[in-house]
């Protein structure tokens, strides 16, 4: 304890942690080490979800993020949340997906804040142009999902599906994703944004949209047809230009 804790959260368990041990050697994970905001105990977490808690792992003398299944997980292992995070990566969106085990998963460490947070933030100058060319990214890599029918499942709260490094959004945690349901990226992604999610009148008011009426119009284009042209027309709507 508190190690023990943290391998089998929440709860303790010495012959599942041996076991989790050797799964790490395998990974060729040399370290674990422990900070974030988010605390079991004096330990500090990358982050903490319904499914995985997130560490900091070194491999290869590299730092990368270690998800550590949930002893308590709804989900078997962490195999089909690795392959679904490859689907994404293959198109250029999310933390990249190194190598999983049953219990663990290696992925790129994305450090930054919040989308909300990271919007609030700016100021000055050139504000304007910044959150719509953030906001632009996003919505382009929600595209991406859409286009190979990866529907992520959890971005109607993009609080916790979104790191933003710098000025860079990254979409993470696809362990509810799924192929072969309509996709809703783009919708959902865009009505948090834009129109019931908590940034969204900032978010209106710092692009100078008086009502949200158009841009609900240009969504509902866009769910009964994903195409091109409806995806243009959202956009325009947002003032972005391609």
């Amino acid at each position: 304890m508190p190690y023990l804790q943290v391998l089998t959260y929440p709860r303790p368990n010495l012959t599942v942690a041996r076991a989790r041990l050797k799964q790490l050697q395998k990974l060729g994970v040399t370290h674990v080490s422990f900070g974030g905001r988010t605390k079991i105990g004096r330990l500090g977490l990358v982050g903490i979800g319904t499914v995985s808690i997130v560490v900091r792992a070194t491999v290869d003398g590299e730092e990368r993020a270690l998800k550590i299944r949930r002893y308590d997980a709804n989900r078997s292992s962490m195999y089909e949340e690795y392959r679904l995070t490859g689907v994404a990566n293959r198109v250029g969106v999310g933390a990249y997906a190194y190598s999983a085990s049953r219990d663990f998963m290696l992925m790129q460490l994305v450090e930054g804040e919040e989308i909300e947070d990271h919007f609030r933030a700016i100021r000055g100058v050139g504000t304007r142009g910044r959150v719509r060319e953030i906001i632009h990214r996003l919505l382009n890599q929600c595209r991406k999902l859409d286009l190979i029918a990866l529907d992520h499942g959890q971005l109607s709260d993009l609080r916790k599906h979104v790191i933003m490094a710098g000025d860079e959004p990254y979409i993470i945690d696809f362990e509810s994703s799924g192929i072969g349901r309509t996709p809703k990226n783009v919708t959902t992604a865009a009505q948090h944004l834009l129109i019931g999610g908590r940034p969204a009148s900032m978010v209106r008011r710092v692009l100078g949209i008086k009502s949200y009426e158009p841009v609900l119009d240009a969504l509902k284009r866009y769910k009964r047809d994903m195409s091109d042209e409806n995806y243009v027309l959202l956009l325009n709507t947002l003032g972005i230009t391609t």
